[in-house]
């Protein structure tokens, strides 16, 4: 079998693994990092500076966590002042009589809460991990409404988004950083009373223009292969664009596994999904570089890879002013919008080679005339 033969039918099968990745996205919580794009900011202002406990919010407030190497004994309060969490050098113990603990499965608490969960009765410790860190959903550090708040005007695109359950509150005030309130979760260490004290906070995000025209700049020389009229003239320098934009995909890779605490099932999935588009992105580039058959069809499937996964997925970040990334946010923000700038060059050049497909690499011009060669009868 050709090598040509070969090669299309494993980019096909790129594509296909692909697309059943997407299908399963929905299911999966671990690819579903811009589901905490948010213009809700949580942070904290007031750290007790407890021996050997380090403290982090993660985007928006939706979970906290914990890291404990000190020898003392922290114990966490639940929101009726209950033993909620208990972490030393043992590890991490939960109270399952604390109603935090059935509150704190459903992001707006919207849970039964069992009988024996009462904060007047006697802690009943479960062991959760013998590692002193925990991270958890705590319902006083995050927005606690399924709506932004009052003064936010909501767009239909950000409206649409959040309905879907692809986001997290979006929305702008016009520019002006509005606080929401503080909040405090109390704690004990070696039974000394302390407060981790924060703020929430909204903050519109930056206009997404500066980052669309900037990649539209760096995508033109991806344009300059339509002066030629051969299929392999026009798009390899659309093929060096796709490439280099499906490389910089490589990012959500780092993120997909760092930048927002999961399960790690979930994380394998956000690898492979991450993976699969961005491997359909190399491969599709090389193809439309290298070889003939189906040179135009490589480049659309690579450019429309890239799109999905690097444009569309990530799409909301440029809507937001803040998501789970362990990058400088202007990365991101201009990696998001090169996926669109790359989609509108593999558009024009596909549209263009489309018209001009008498063309093709090899082609010999047609002669206006024709010679007639004198063949000798024989007798």
């Amino acid at each position: 079998m050709p090598v040509a033969a070969i090669a299309g039918r494993g980019l096909v099968m790129l594509g296909v693994v692909a697309g059943l990745l997407t299908l399963q996205a929905p299911a999966a919580e671990g690819h579903t990092r811009t589901k905490e794009t948010t213009n809700v900011v949580s942070r904290i202002v007031d750290d007790p500076a407890l021996p050997g406990v380090a403290w982090t919010v993660h985007t928006g407030g939706l979970l906290i966590e914990v890291e404990h190497d000190g020898d003392g004994v922290l114990v966490i309060e639940g929101y009726e002042g209950e033993p909620y969490l208990r972490i030393g050098p043992h590890g991490v113990e939960r109270n399952r009589n604390s109603p935090a603990t059935y509150l704190g499965q459903d992001r707006f608490g919207n849970v039964a809460i069992p009988p024996n969960a009462d904060a007047d009765a006697t802690p009943d410790w479960r062991r959760l991990s013998d590692r002193p860190e925990h991270l958890w959903h705590d319902h006083r550090v995050h927005w606690m409404s399924p709506s932004p708040p009052e003064v936010v005007d909501v767009g239909p695109l950000e409206r649409g988004l959040m309905a879907l359950d692809l986001v997290g509150h979006l929305g702008n005030t016009g520019g002006e950083q509005v606080e929401l309130r503080s909040w405090a979760v109390p704690v004990t260490y070696d039974g000394e009373p302390a407060v981790l004290g924060g703020e929430l906070a909204w903050r519109d995000a930056p206009s997404a223009l500066p980052w669309l025209l900037l990649a539209a700049a760096l995508a033109v020389p991806g344009l300059l292969g339509l002066r030629r009229a051969d299929r392999a003239g026009m798009a390899r320098p659309a093929a060096l664009l796709v490439g280099a934009v499906a490389t910089v995909n490589g990012v959500h890779l780092v993120d997909d596994l760092i930048a927002w605490p999961s399960h790690p099932l979930d994380d394998l999935f956000g690898l492979m999904h991450t993976g699969m588009f961005l491997m359909v992105g190399l491969v599709g580039a090389v193809w439309a570089w290298r070889v003939e058959a189906g040179r135009l069809l490589a480049l659309g499937i690579a450019g429309a890879g890239v799109l999905y996964h690097q444009g569309l997925v990530h799409g909301p970040i440029l809507l937001a002013s803040g998501f789970p990334t362990v990058w400088p946010d202007p990365l991101i923000r201009l990696t998001v919008a090169l996926a669109f700038a790359q989609a509108g060059v593999v558009a024009v050049v596909l549209v263009i080679g489309r018209r001009r497909g008498g063309h093709r690499e090899g082609d010999q011009p047609s002669s206006t005339t024709s010679s007639t060669a004198s063949i000798p009868a024989s007798r």
